[in-house]
């Protein structure tokens, strides 16, 4: 074989090689966001979805970032999820729209199907989508016509929270259930503070303050972690003192119920 010929299959081979890697680029790039993060994501893969020309007016950007997310298991009670966006150094403009993919190819553009409007605009700015399903993969696609460019991503809403549920109050030595929606059980739980609750059931805890707390629980979604706020409020112990002798020795001489202070209303009987 000629040198002149294996100089060109080398290049045959590196040109091949070259188009293998640059390939499906905004596939290769997609990122997993969870929600309630801050990230800043830059702009910089080429728009090469799969059956990419099933987006034909439905998105027109030509360098893009695509941010899978799944939503929690809490019911979105009719509400849909918000995506804030923030400080874009895209000008003239970026866009983003919500899709719901093929669970088993979220990279096959002619399989999505949009959730939100399309937005196209270069101000900070809130996406709104319609109610997810839970327990569900979705696509974020944001993009520009300016390569490289960056700008804030913000997920908020329902569909990626859990819920502690309810603040309670109670006297003092007692316990409350609280209830922890929106999670995979399966992943477990973490309280603080962690000795004073207990899990009882797989989304059921008690809670056994001794005094007003506020108590914090994280839960997990895939590869995500959601915490959430509970308030128990707790009662001062009252002290009532089953006798008395008014002997004016100093001693037990007044009938004192510790703790009544608090109360503005209240009624002794004897």
């Amino acid at each position: 074989m000629s040198s002149i010929n294996t100089g060109r299959i080398a290049a045959l081979v590196l040109w091949c090689a070259s188009l293998s890697t640059q390939a499906q680029t905004a596939c290769n790039n997609l990122i997993d966001l969870c929600g309630q993060v801050d990230s800043t994501v830059t702009l910089s893969s080429a728009m090469d979805l799969d059956n990419v020309a099933a987006l034909t007016g439905s998105f027109a950007a030509t360098s893009v970032q695509v941010i899978r997310f799944h939503t929690t298991y809490l019911d979105p009670a009719g509400q849909g999820l918000e995506v804030h966006l923030s400080n874009s150094q895209c000008a003239p403009f970026f866009q983003a729209r919500v899709f719901q993919p093929d669970p088993f190819n979220p990279c096959d553009a002619g399989a999505y199907v949009s959730v939100s409007d399309l937005m196209t605009t270069n101000e900070d700015t809130v996406l709104y989508t319609a109610p997810l399903y839970i327990n569900t993969d979705y696509i974020l696609l944001v993009g520009s016509n300016t390569p490289g460019c960056a700008l804030d991503v913000r997920l908020e809403g329902r569909s990626v929270s859990i819920d502690a549920c309810c603040a309670a109050a109670i006297d003092y030595g007692e316990t409350v259930n609280v209830e922890v929606k929106g999670s995979d059980p399966a992943l477990g739980f973490v309280w603080t503070p962690e000795e004073l609750a207990q899990m009882v059931d797989n989304q059921l805890a008690t809670l056994s303050p001794y005094e007003t707390t506020t108590f914090e629980v994280t839960g997990f979604v895939e590869g995500c972690s959601y915490t959430d706020a509970v308030l128990v409020a707790v009662g001062s112990p009252i002290e009532v003192p089953n006798a008395f002798s008014p002997n004016n020795d100093a001693f037990n001489d007044t009938f004192d119920i510790y703790g009544l202070s608090q109360f503005e209303f209240s009624t002794i009987e004897i």
